[in-house]
């Protein structure tokens, strides 16, 4: 393979990897945003759960003070009733007693109703904020781990793009800003090994025997007739060759042309 097209296949997975990077680093703070905003929620529902207990417990007070208001009043409408000196003004005291009489039952049944609704606030603030304090230990890690990931991204990012400059340097200008147009156009992928001996393996297309044979020999720039990305050959491509992971053998690669080239006798 000549020193462009091997520079061009570089440039290919490194723009890859930039363009992973890229997405990683632009997508960890809207991560870290969603991790802070869903904290903040149920920091806002514990905060709402301590005023629902906080207007339970004043509630009660008032009607504990207005029932201490009742029995003063009863209290004052019997001392009144020994001295009345009709049976109507008595029996206008008598009912007073009874309807504030009645009103404390109602109020007790009130206070009653918000001693157990207090209970189940209690309980559930009590668990919402073990919760959260577990979650708050959670996040804090998770944040950190997130920013932590995005520098050491960042340093990937500088060090891979001052590589890109470094190939592009060594590229023709005409050639490199055809595989700049290129790749915009093909969604970020340019450059593509050929399969199954002569088909394009982006666009599957099959490519003429004159085109193979110069892939394969890997000397001169091919670009696919369908849609225009530069073409290579690589051992690795054909199945069986060689285990996946592997580093390039250089005779295995020989091999592998030659393989292929056996395919197409009349090249």
């Amino acid at each position: 393979m000549n020193t462009i097209l091997q520079r061009l296949v570089e440039l290919q997975q490194l723009d890859l990897v930039i363009r992973d990077l890229v997405a990683e680093i632009d997508r960890l703070p809207r991560e870290v945003a969603q991790i802070e905003a869903t904290l903040a929620q149920h920091v806002a529902r514990v905060e709402a759960d301590k005023k629902a207990l906080a207007d339970n417990q004043l509630s009660r007070r008032k009607r504990e003070g207005d029932i201490s208001a009742f029995r003063e009043k009863i209290s004052h409408f019997k001392s009144q009733s020994l001295q009345v000196k009709t049976n109507e003004q008595y029996k206008a005291l008598l009912h007073e007693v009874e309807y504030h009489e009645q009103q404390i039952r109602q109020t007790e049944d009130q206070i009653l109703a918000e001693m157990e609704a207090s209970e189940s606030l209690d309980a559930r603030l009590k668990e919402a904020e073990r919760s959260l304090a577990v979650e708050r230990v959670e996040v804090t890690k998770q944040v950190a781990e997130a920013r932590a990931r995005k520098a050491e991204d960042e340093k990937k990012l500088l060090a891979h793009r001052q590589r890109r400059e470094e190939l592009k340097t060594g590229i023709e200008i005409g050639q490199f800003e055809r595989y700049e147009h290129v790749l915009k156009v093909r969604k970020g992928l340019a450059v593509v090994p050929i399969v199954k001996g002569s088909c394009c393996s982006a666009c599957h297309v099959h490519m003429r025997p004159h085109a193979v044979s110069q892939v394969l020999s890997g000397e001169v720039i091919v670009h696919c007739e369908s849609c225009d990305r530069i073409l290579y050959f690589a051992p690795e491509a054909v199945p069986g060759n060689v285990e996946e992971n592997a580093p390039e053998d250089p005779e295995a690669a020989k091999l592998a042309r030659e393989q292929a080239l056996s395919e197409y006798p009349t090249l």
